[in-house]
């Protein structure tokens, strides 16, 4: 049985596993450190989180810290080539990352060698990402805590263009209404509760949950007492009834574990009978592989620096949010997209202001998205619960 330990190693515990996995590194380990002075400049200078099979240490992250930054640095990722792809790498990266979240570190950063493609795709999937790429290595960091009333903010301020509510939230709702059920209905991350709005004709029973207090306030102003609130992280509510509609519309690319949140509304949140409305930005609509040709992004699924203050975790396509989906158990019953763009949203909400920008062309733009859904805006799929 693998048991997971904190600074538990010895010196030699450490020198005798790097030893044994140097092969797994990329170069191998020995060809750029020194083993023995590694392992005793980790023994003394790192926390190391450890797995033990028995009385043999067989997988390690070791993690310098920054106490006056409050950062944190991954120096080491080693795994025994007879334990790999058991899950104990993820499981010792999720454990330093709350061990810092419960010390108010803000970040987590590390450095990989280029060459290592297998450890760069495996950081991108578990929250890390590019933030500076040097001559052989890159750095990477992933966030430990968020401030979600921040991102509010800076959502309001920076983020959430009149394109998104004049236009995409009604085509939102023109997409869902087909597929709606009677009954009630959860928002997941209802901000400011303008879309929560475009949907109180269609159920007189709705549930809000929202992470930041000051956007539950603002949404309370406008709605009133037509929903009730419920202020929280997804991960920590509990709710005690099950939905016949929910929705979680452009929030799941800011979530850290959004298969473990989809999983959730499968197994506890989902009736029976219900259906689950799951809208994302699309990483290939024609603006952003736009912005790829012009230099701006370094591909069409990259998370900006931008993006990332704002909360965002993954920039998803069609086959990567169903793939995520059905890992959680969900069925995808549909899918299409939501709305032909070829502008960034800036440039939208500068043509709105015009005459240029008719009704009908808005009307065109919807109907060829549903013709080319992978060029589109945003990318949508109606789910239905699936087997426990």
């Amino acid at each position: 049985m693998i048991k997971y330990k904190l600074n538990k190693s010895s010196e030699s515990d450490i020198i005798t596993h790097l030893q044994d996995s140097k092969e797994q590194f990329v170069p191998a380990l020995d060809t750029y450190v020194d083993i023995s002075k590694y392992a005793s400049k980790l023994r003394l200078r790192s926390n190391t989180f450890e797995a033990w099979n028995g009385t043999n240490l067989i997988g390690l992250v070791a993690v310098y810290s920054d106490a006056l930054n409050k950062t944190a640095f991954i120096t080491n990722v080693s795994i025994d080539k007879a334990f790999m792809r058991q899950g104990i790498a993820k499981t010792l990266i999720n454990k330093s990352r709350s061990y810092y979240k419960c010390k108010a570190y803000s970040a987590i950063n590390l450095e990989v060698f280029k060459s290592n493609k297998i450890a760069i795709n495996f950081y991108l999937k578990h929250e890390f990402f590019i933030i500076e790429t040097r001559k052989e290595t890159i750095i990477m960091t992933a966030n430990i805590n968020r401030d979600y009333n921040k991102e509010f903010k800076d959502n309001e301020r920076k983020y959430f263009y009149g394109f998104d509510s004049d236009v995409m939230h009604p085509f939102m709702v023109k997409s869902f209404t087909p597929f709606f059920k009677a009954g009630s209905m959860l928002e997941l991350g209802s901000f400011k509760g303008e879309f929560t709005k475009r949907l109180t004709p269609f159920f007189d029973d709705i549930t809000c949950v929202e992470a930041s207090d000051e956007a539950v306030e603002n949404a309370k102003e406008l709605l009133g007492d037509k929903v009730n609130f419920v202020q929280g992280m997804f991960e920590d509510v509990t709710l005690t009834k099950k939905y016949e509609n929910i929705v979680l519309t452009h929030v799941l690319e800011h979530i850290t574990d959004p298969v473990a949140v989809l999983k959730k509304i499968n197994d506890e949140w989902l009736s029976d009978a219900g259906r689950f409305f799951l809208v994302c930005p699309n990483a290939n609509a024609p603006s952003r592989q736009i912005a790829v040709k012009m230099g701006l992004i370094t591909h069409n699924s990259a998370v900006t620096p931008a993006e990332k203050e704002h909360g965002h975790q993954i920039t998803y396509t069609l086959d990567t949010l169903e793939r995520d989906a059905k890992a959680a158990g969900l069925k995808v019953v549909h899918r299409s997209g939501i709305f032909f763009k070829a502008l960034a949203n800036f440039q939208w909400d500068q043509l709105l202001n015009t005459d240029i920008i008719s009704k009908e062309y808005l009307d065109g733009c919807y109907e060829l998205g549903q013709q080319y859904p992978d060029l589109c805006s945003s990318i949508f799929l109606m789910c239905e619960k699936g087997g426990e």
